[in-house]
């Protein structure tokens, strides 16, 4: 008598296996370019952010914007500081709640890559950094108001996190740019907004840095030059 068997064959199962595979290696790239559009999406909103937070320092200081570093003879508050107190933490998602202010603002004043560093590192690395030569000659602090082409003069930018000494500055310039948004970087502008620009092929892991600042986009980062 003829039995019917509905067990699977080793071909069957094999053939099943090598369709997931292939719908798993079509889907990888279309989920990778999601998430880089989502990181980036998430970073110029926190650069947004922090733009606010400086703008409204500068209008309590009299048109000055805050300190680019810590370091040098200057005082007085940098930027990575000073926009604490303007930033609204309770922007982020609710379920987010139980963690501290620090860790809010931390999550608003750096770029998403920010999770992938080391919990040791946390208190030490600066994703997001401000333009260095915004300051005027011998003057600790520059107007907003004296720079004359606000929609290409640098303000913020995506800034390298994989050398310990760069990382750590509040500040830089177009030397410590990390193109790691599809191989582009975010840059807040002083008129406010925000352009992915790429120039060269780093990926923002290696390499990290532009040569020359200008990019092929007539970007500015001394205003005095």
């Amino acid at each position: 008598m003829y039995k019917n068997n509905q067990a699977f064959t080793i071909i069957e199962i094999l053939l099943v296996i090598f369709i997931i595979l292939t719908i798993a290696g079509l889907l990888f790239p279309v989920l990778y370019k999601i998430r880089e559009k989502s990181n980036q999406a998430v970073c110029m909103s926190n650069m947004g952010q922090a733009y606010k937070a400086i703008l409204q320092y500068t209008f309590e200081n009299d048109g000055y914007l805050p300190l680019e570093s810590n370091s040098g003879l200057c005082s007085g508050e940098v930027w990575f500081k000073a926009v604490d107190r303007y930033i609204m933490t309770d922007a982020l998602p609710e379920n987010q709640t139980e963690i501290s202010t620090k860790e809010k603002l931390l999550q608003i004043k750096q770029d998403p890559v920010f999770k992938t560093i080391s919990q040791d590192d946390k208190d030490i690395t600066r994703s997001i950094k401000m333009n260095t030569q915004l300051a005027q000659g011998t003057m600790c602090n520059r107007m907003i108001d004296s720079i004359s082409l606000p929609s290409r003069t640098v303000l913020l930018f995506d800034g390298r996190v994989n050398n310990t000494i760069v990382a750590s500055k509040y500040d830089g310039s177009y030397g410590s740019v990390a193109q790691r948004h599809s191989k582009g970087a975010n840059i807040l502008f002083i008129d406010g907004h925000v352009e992915r620009i790429q120039n060269g092929d780093s990926d923002g892991t290696a390499n990290e840095g532009w040569s020359n600042g200008h990019a092929g986009q007539g970007i500015i980062w001394d205003p005095d030059q």
